[in-house]
């Protein structure tokens, strides 16, 4: 999402990756105290999440200890990324996929603990509002999940959320990522050796990239992770490119403060740490493409299938490619796939409005770029924008849509994207505050007053967008260039949560302190540096 250049960019890594490490990153930021998947995320095909209650915490802390040192740490992926680029090189003609002793083998782990986790270590809070409040399924609610039947005000049951999702306690999550299945399977094998009887293994969630020209492409077809923040000082961006300062993902570090310029809060063991967002996102393929296929965009010189696609771009904000659709608004040109073009774009520009991007697409309404506040508004947005940007790191799950349901029009498998952000924190201006007051807001973004959009409200994102309650009817506008005013009936939601949780993913130094056995319960004075 964009940037401006800063430090010196790293000369083995290819640019065409989202995430670009500079060579010589801020010296002020210790990489080998932060956990890899949090920047620069891990770099993988195949992951899987171990979700665990500590059965014993005398006896897990001692087995932290020892996990410890198989933890990946940021600066342990840079040199996964320099690796697997020099494999790149050597296996350059040959074609894919490659043979398992030409891929660069990765075992990359991370760990982190929810608010149960932290209370059974005796650790206190990172001092972030919505993580203290307790489990993503008590909260579900407000990030617009369907409420179940028996559900009420004060006991929220989300009626899509798998069994044990709604039931099981969740303490932590060890991410084991790898280059195959056989690597990753002896990386979770390896982890639950490591700790054996100090923890109860609840879930596990699989995930894997799609087989493939689809590989990097998420289930409803549009290829994902394009647009990745710039951290200054750590990250070359590409033009572009959205750039925040590195506290907006990661805790006490540069730019971890409000609008008021006012640093958080932060006691010295969360330095370097973050809040992971985790959803289990299951995607309804055969209904959106239905849903898609009965509702072409009828346009002069436009075929039934061309009418389908450019429908779907404009719900999406891009074609299936990648391409962004402020930069190609009637066809998919690959000619703007080149990285240092597919994020170069301002919504306003050349002319404000709607016509190349609606209001509502899914990148417009999560990631807006830039906005003109009306002079005297009191709620500028403007300055909420560098603060309102996550770093994602989630993968696709589940088989690949079968015969049957494409010709039925009807999911049977599960299949869908487990969602990973990070962010410094959740609420404002994090993955809660973009999901309930951006996605699900039918009157963001708001019209620019000199485009000819006033008095017509976008409408709920179109892909992740949630209507509160049990009514899940939605409306959007602005995706049909030829009449704005359209609103657009979805009767149903094509992504539902199935369940998730979050968890604070502390820095290197505070496992050291947990597994030594310290309590981390009272607020000290942040460290100088991560």
């Amino acid at each position: 999402m964009a940037q401006a250049p800063v430090g010196q960019p790293t000369k083995p890594l290819p640019d065409n990756r989202a995430i670009i490490p500079l060579e010589h990153p801020d010296p002020s930021i210790d990489l080998s105290n932060i956990q890899g998947d949090i920047y620069p995320t891990f770099p993988k095909k195949v992951e899987q999440f171990i979700f665990f209650s500590i059965a014993d915490t005398g006896l897990f802390r001692e087995k932290l200890g020892e996990f410890r040192k198989c933890i990946t740490t940021a600066a342990d992926v840079i040199k996964n990324l320099e690796e697997i680029e020099q494999a790149r090189q050597r296996n350059k003609g040959i074609p894919k996929p490659l043979p398992k002793e030409r891929m660069v083998k990765l075992i990359q782990y991370q760990i982190g603990f929810s608010l149960s986790g932290m209370t059974a270590l005796h650790v206190g809070s990172p001092n972030d509002p919505d993580f203290g409040k307790g489990s993503q399924k008590t909260q579900a609610g407000d990030l617009g999940d369907e409420p179940a039947p028996e559900s009420t005000p004060e006991n929220f049951v989300g009626k899509n959320w798998l069994k044990d999702w709604r039931e099981k306690k969740i303490d932590g999550v060890i991410l084991a990522a790898s280059e195959s299945e056989d690597t990753c399977k002896e990386a979770v094998d390896n982890a639950r050796k490591i700790f054996g009887d100090s923890i109860n293994v609840e879930i596990i969630e699989y995930g894997k990239v799609r087989p493939g020209k689809a590989e990097g492409h998420e289930h409803f077809g549009y290829l994902d992770g394009i647009s990745q923040p710039s951290l200054k000082g750590l990250m070359k961006p590409h033009k572009g490119q959205l750039e925040c300062e590195p506290g907006i993902i990661i805790m006490g570090l540069r730019g971890d403060e409000g609008l008021d310029g006012k640093r958080h809060d932060r006691p010295d063991w969360a330095v370097g740490g973050s809040i992971m967002a985790f959803r289990k996102l299951h995607q309804r393929v055969p209904e959106f493409d239905k849903f898609l296929d009965e509702n072409p965009i009828k346009k002069h010189g436009l075929s039934h299938k061309q009418g389908v696609d450019l429908r779907g771009a404009r719900m999406v904000g891009r074609w299936k490619s990648g391409v962004p659709l402020d930069l190609s608004p009637e066809k998919d040109d690959h000619d703007f796939l080149d990285p240092e073009v597919i994020n170069d774009f301002r919504y306003h520009l050349p002319e404000p409005g709607q016509a190349r991007c609606p209001f509502s697409a899914h990148i417009r309404k999560t990631a807006p770029r830039e906005v003109f506040d009306e002079p005297g508004n009191l709620r500028k947005l403007s300055p909420v924008l560098p603060h309102a940007l996550i770093m994602r790191a989630g993968i696709p799950y589940g088989p690949e849509v079968s015969h049957e349901e494409r010709h039925n029009h009807k999911t049977s498998d599960d299949r869908g994207l487990l969602f990973v952000s990070y962010q410094s924190v959740l609420g404002f201006f994090g993955f809660n505050f973009i999901q309930r007051f951006w996605a699900n807001s039918t009157t963001f973004p708001p019209p620019e007053a000199n485009s000819f959009d006033i008095g017509v409200d976008p409408g709920f994102d179109p892909i992740i967008g949630n209507a509160i309650g049990k009514k899940r009817a939605r409306v959007t506008t602005g995706t049909d260039a030829t009449f704005m005013g359209e609103a657009l009936q979805m009767p149903e939601d094509f992504v539902v949560a199935e369940g998730g949780e979050y968890f604070f993913v502390p820095p290197m130094k505070t496992i050291d302190r947990i597994s030594s056995g310290e309590s981390l319960l009272s607020l000290q004075p942040p460290a100088a540096s991560a």
